[in-house]
């Protein structure tokens, strides 16, 4: 099995009842210059049905509930009013 590493989502998509997931990492924009800024380039593309999607969806609310409740992060609630 090959392992992806990825610094964040970049997009995701949901079309005809398929959840597309881009995974980016951050790469410099110019390899040497070790100045350059770094920019997200796409690593990885995961298309999911919705089913699939809805239950890795559940599984990653359950982790980050427990990292909430480990104190690894502080959970903020976001409300409509901006």
């Amino acid at each position: 099995m090959i392992a992806y590493f990825s610094d964040g989502i970049k997009e995701v998509t949901l079309l005809n009842g398929v959840a597309r997931l881009e995974f980016y990492r951050l790469q410099k924009a110019d390899a040497n210059n070790p100045d350059a800024p770094v920019q997200p380039v796409t690593e990885l593309v995961v298309a999911l049905p919705a089913q699939g999607f809805l239950q890795a969806l559940s599984v990653l609310e359950r982790i980050r509930d427990q990292l909430a409740r480990e104190g690894v992060f502080q959970a903020t609630v976001r409300g409509s009013g901006g």
